[in-house]
């Protein structure tokens, strides 16, 4: 690649700004607040979640801090359920939210620009009010279009929850089960493939299950209770937790991949932190990236409070956040307990997650961990090129960024004349 004089110049006068400049990671970890982090938009710049107080749906940008959208339901009926989520783009938000008329819990989806719509009702023939609930949501799709969950059906035979699906044309839909409840967890970014669990119908625990443009699949048929968690953004991916032979008294449900081949879901055991043991030790995946090279999690060890997040990769194995934040440089606060990862970009640059501290009152908080996925790729499309250069040099100028950038990217660990030297080299093909 042929660099013109301008851009030389512009990356040159980098290298003479300063002799020296003290090596930064390229990992950052930033408390964001009070709160339960659900999920994230794309570009990292969007987290959605539940407060600690109401389990209130709220929206977090840097500009803005954790700003609560209303609707909750605890308040007025004692009930909260589903876990929000937000679109790619960061403009559209499904979450449980309190009814038009102020009695009932229901599917909801919050747009930028309108605020509230509630999804159900109507429901389907077979549904109705339980425990003061019409049904909850727990995952949207990328483009924002198709909301998915559970709907009550009280008195029913086959189950008193079933998966559903909404969209503003078609309505709510039953995704069915095998006889018994089951519940939507995550979908992909158009809507086609959805992914949860279902009720094994002979004794109650649930197995991980995909719908492919509505045609049901068991993913497994699992010892014990598992489930389907997230699906990657064109629908070839879904993690989540499975259990493995040898099956026995000591078993606990691990974290899994599984992936579509192009004839059937080819389940991959990604596993548990050391120390995870049965009766309370479970491993669970809730996020991956667009490729599946990146996996996240939570894992309990051996009781509910004793917990951490995780990060997986092909070559790195299972890891312990807290270790790889470590191993990258990061300080975590002392007084702060690192409890689960819920969610990570398509790209693998922000990952967000939920602890808590360590001192009264032990206030629940999030935070978002940043990372550079490819050092010099400052506008995160993939490549190092020209079209970096004017994002690196913000960087190294100490400029704000622009939509889309990774700052971290534009750090190589070395003097300023070092990076600038690299970042050269990278833009050269050296």
């Amino acid at each position: 690649m042929k660099l013109s004089k301008s851009t030389m110049i512009a990356v040159g006068s980098l290298a003479m700004a300063a002799a020296s400049t003290s090596a930064t990671s390229q990992v950052t970890f930033e408390i964001i607040g009070a709160g339960g982090a659900t999920d994230i938009s794309n570009d990292g710049t969007v987290i959605v979640g539940n407060t600690n107080d109401v389990y209130e749906t709220f929206y977090w940008t840097a500009e803005t801090g954790i700003l609560p959208l209303g609707r909750a339901t605890v308040p007025a009926i004692g009930v909260g359920a589903g876990a929000p989520e937000v679109s790619s783009d960061g403009t559209r938000i499904s979450a449980t939210i309190l009814t038009d008329d102020g009695m009932y819990a229901t599917q909801g989806i919050w747009d930028i620009n309108i605020g509230w719509q509630q999804c159900i009702p109507p429901v389907p023939p077979d549904g109705g009010v339980l425990d003061q609930s019409y049904g909850s949501a727990w995952g949207l799709s990328g483009d924002g279009a198709t909301l998915v969950g559970l709907y009550w059906r009280p008195g029913q035979p086959g189950g008193s929850a079933h998966p559903s699906l909404w969209t503003q044309s078609g309505g709510l839909v039953d995704l069915g089960t095998q006889g018994g409840s089951g519940r939507a967890n995550g979908v992909n970014f158009d809507g086609s493939v959805v992914a949860g669990w279902i009720e094994n119908p002979n004794f109650g625990n649930w197995w991980p299950t995909v719908w492919v443009n509505g045609v049901r699949t068991v993913l497994k048929e699992t010892e014990g209770f598992a489930e389907a968690s997230a699906v990657s953004s064109d629908g070839t991916i879904i993690v989540g937790s499975s259990w493995f032979p040898p099956i026995g008294p000591f078993s606990v449900e691990e974290a899994a991949i599984w992936r579509w081949n192009g004839s059937a879901w080819v389940e991959q055991q990604i596993g548990k932190l050391p120390g995870t043991a049965s009766p309370f030790g479970v491993a669970i995946a809730n996020g991956v990236t667009a490729d599946g090279s990146m996996v996240v999690g939570y894992n309990r060890f051996t009781h509910p409070g004793n917990a951490t997040g995780f990060i997986w990769t092909e070559a790195g194995g299972l890891v312990d956040v807290a270790a790889y934040l470590t191993a990258n440089g990061v300080t975590i606060p002392a007084d702060f307990d690192i409890l689960s990862l819920s969610a990570i970009t398509d790209d693998g640059s922000v990952l967000v997650g939920n602890g808590q501290d360590l001192v009264e009152p032990y206030t629940a908080r999030s935070f978002r961990i940043d990372r550079c996925a490819l050092r010099g790729d400052v506008n995160k499309d993939t490549v190092i090129d020209g079209a970096d250069i004017a994002g690196f040099v913000r960087a190294k100028l100490g400029e704000p960024a622009l939509a889309g950038e990774n700052q971290l990217c534009a750090i190589y660990g070395g003097t300023l004349v070092d990076d600038v030297a690299a970042f050269a080299a990278d833009l050269l093909g050296n």
